[in-house]
């Protein structure tokens, strides 16, 4: 019998599309799990507020793990900015990856229509309130990138209409700078995208909310994104070595750390101020940086650690987890009432609300957003 010279297809193949970059960093789809498992414990997990001191500690700690999205914002930083950066690189005249705004639509609108459109009647019924409608249609309608919008639908997609801003900025800059030097122009952007917001945080006081309104404030959530962009201009030039993964391992100390201080921020709200809320933005974007570091050495043992299949796999479903996952628990809730101390029934909410949200993701992943991505990839 003459065995087959074809490779081993891993059953994680069938959920994967090749990524535009053209590097396949298969740790980052496992930062990608880390980040959305984040999100899930913040949004599933709650507490009774009538709860005793540790355990009121805790739920602080679960919802610090909301603060996964910057995580999410600096992987997008590099991956987003990788393409434009080996462009400018290399010297093409053409300064915007080719189909970079036609794969951008393809990879969020279809599965936000979805949701939208199964999402908007459920609370209608649930909620007997036909507001819902219009929500919607501003939603369908693109006009929540633009405008404030009310957040009851979906409070989660507050960090959609950032990443939509910094879709569509980031392009602007590439052709700005177009004829500057990769270096001035690799520092110039870095800059512009860190101190921009900082300084309208500051000077206005407003940062992106989601109740009662979605309302990004523009620019002042765009520096998440700027270590992520300074990574990817980097590792262009050649200039991130195999060592560069060893700072993977303070992002590995330092994001635990973090969510530990905003926990304890969070229950000890009198020692808070504008400066310590800063500075925790500051070591969150710096661990998650660090964490990045790993591109220097994919083979480092942490990074082959985040490539297990299992953690890839929610990170490859984490947009459409995203878009469903808030609804689905606050819904869980609102039907079943209040655990009252009931462990079984505490367990059945949060347990159960997880799970039909993991299994509604990965179905519409895999029999709707996937086939739109490999039909885009095939039209290019």
């Amino acid at each position: 019998m003459i065995e087959s010279s074809k490779p081993h297809k891993h059953w994680l193949d069938n959920w994967h599309v090749n990524p535009s970059v053209n590097r396949d960093y298969d740790f980052i789809d496992g930062l990608r799990g880390v980040a959305i498992l984040m999100v899930l414990f913040c949004h599933h997990f709650y507490i009774n507020p009538a709860a005793g001191p540790a355990l009121q500690f805790v739920g602080a700690f679960s919802t610090a793990c909301g603060n996964g999205v910057q995580l999410f914002f600096a992987l997008s930083g590099f991956l987003i900015s990788w393409p434009f950066w080996k462009r400018k690189f290399l010297g093409e005249t053409r300064t915007l990856p080719p189909g970079y705004a036609r794969r951008r639509f393809w990879k969020i609108y279809p599965p936000l229509a979805l949701s939208v459109l199964v999402l908007t009647p459920v609370y209608v019924i649930l909620k007997h309130d036909a507001s819902y409608f219009l929500i919607a249609a501003q939603w369908l309608a693109g006009l929540s990138f633009l405008l404030p919008v009310s957040g009851k639908l979906n409070p989660v997609m507050w960090t959609l209409v950032v990443e939509v801003q910094f879709y569509a900025v980031l392009p602007l800059f590439f052709l700005a700078l177009k004829r500057t030097s990769y270096r001035a122009s690799l520092w110039i952007m870095t800059a512009v995208f860190l101190l921009a917001p900082i300084f309208t945080r500051i000077l206005t006081g407003q940062t992106a909310t989601f109740q009662p309104d979605i309302n990004a404030h523009f620019p002042t959530a765009l520096d998440a994104f700027a270590l992520g962009i300074l990574l990817a201009g980097l590792e262009n030039m050649r200039m991130i070595k195999k060592n560069w993964a060893r700072l993977g391992m303070i992002g590995i100390i330092l994001w635990p750390l973090t969510l530990l201080i905003i926990a304890w921020l969070r229950t000890h709200p009198e020692h808070g101020n504008v400066f310590i809320g800063e500075s925790i933005g500051w070591m969150e974007k710096i661990a998650s940086a660090c964490l990045l570091c790993f591109v220097a050495n994919p083979q480092h043992p942490i990074a082959r650690l985040l490539c297990m299949p299992w953690l890839r796999w929610c990170g490859i479903i984490s947009y459409e987890w995203y878009l469903f996952h808030q609804p689905i628990t606050l819904w869980a809730r609102g039907v079943f009432g209040p655990a009252s101390g009931n462990f079984l029934k505490f367990a059945l909410i949060v347990g159960g609300s997880f799970l039909f949200s993991t299994t509604v993701a990965a179905l519409v992943y895999r029999y709707f957003s996937l086939p739109i991505l490999k039909l885009g990839r095939k039209n290019k």
